[in-house]
């Protein structure tokens, strides 16, 4: 994923064919992500019609963003595939329900699939902000966290933090540890231990930052923005 803080870098992207096909390419996975959860189904490439309107509202996402607004870029794109698809089942005459779960007065409304980003500022970002809070609150209620224990326990020296992040992302993206996170409701301690070489002590004082931060990594598509808050040295980075 490039650099959303590279000016450059989107200069290319809408420039450079090649470059953006091959961006296309790799954000793949999260337009599937978001366009199978708006449509509440599994959805497959060269199946399903609502991918291809999902990928074309991404590709127009690119040609309208801009660096310098401050605003993360797949946040404005998620929005833009949701908009594409609820004028798609509109199109398809299809039960609006089961579309996109949306402001009701915005889907009794016509859709404007081209949301520029001063209108995505200010009408969008807030309530995007607020569905990501409450749906990352119920997955940390499944751990008996809350994002007041986040904040409460995130590391005061950057040593510690850098530390505790690394360890994080390799449990985030270990599937084995992971697994067990989320059949056992609980960090696999000693494992965890025995991959990082990190001391024991260390991740048990950190344990719920490590797992709320691994929450975070694990699940990277549904929480854009709060990604950009909490790990802030992850952008741009290209995810294993």
């Amino acid at each position: 994923m490039p650099d959303w803080e590279e000016q450059s870098t989107w200069q290319r992207l809408k420039e450079e064919a090649v470059v953006r096909e091959d961006f296309l390419a790799e954000s793949q996975t999260f337009i599937r992500h978001v366009a199978s959860q708006a449509c509440f189904h599994s959805l497959e490439w060269g199946r399903d019609e609502e991918l291809s309107e999902a990928l074309i509202a991404f590709n127009e996402a690119i040609d309208l963003f801009v660096v310098a607004k401050g605003v993360p870029f797949l946040a404005y794109a998620r929005v833009l595939m949701k908009r594409r698809l609820i004028d798609y089942h509109r199109r398809q005459k299809k039960n609006l329900q089961q579309a996109i779960s949306f402001d009701q007065e915005e889907i009794g409304r016509s859709v404007d699939v081209h949301l520029g980003l001063e209108e995505f500022r200010e009408r969008e970002q807030n309530v995007e902000r607020a569905a990501e809070i409450q749906q990352f609150s119920k997955a940390l209620e499944v751990f008996q966290l809350t994002i007041q224990d986040l904040v409460a326990v995130s590391p005061k020296h950057r040593d510690s933090r850098e530390t505790l992040l690394r360890v994080a992302r390799e449990l985030a993206f270990d599937k084995e540890l992971w697994s067990q996170v989320e059949q056992k409701g609980k960090v696999p301690m000693q494992a965890l231990a025995l991959k990082t070489q990190v001391n024991p002590k260390v991740l048990e004082r950190g344990r719920k930052y490590i797992l709320a931060v691994a929450l975070l990594i694990a699940n990277q598509y549904d929480y854009v923005y709060l990604r950009e808050y909490v790990l802030p040295q992850e952008r741009g980075r290209k995810d294993e």
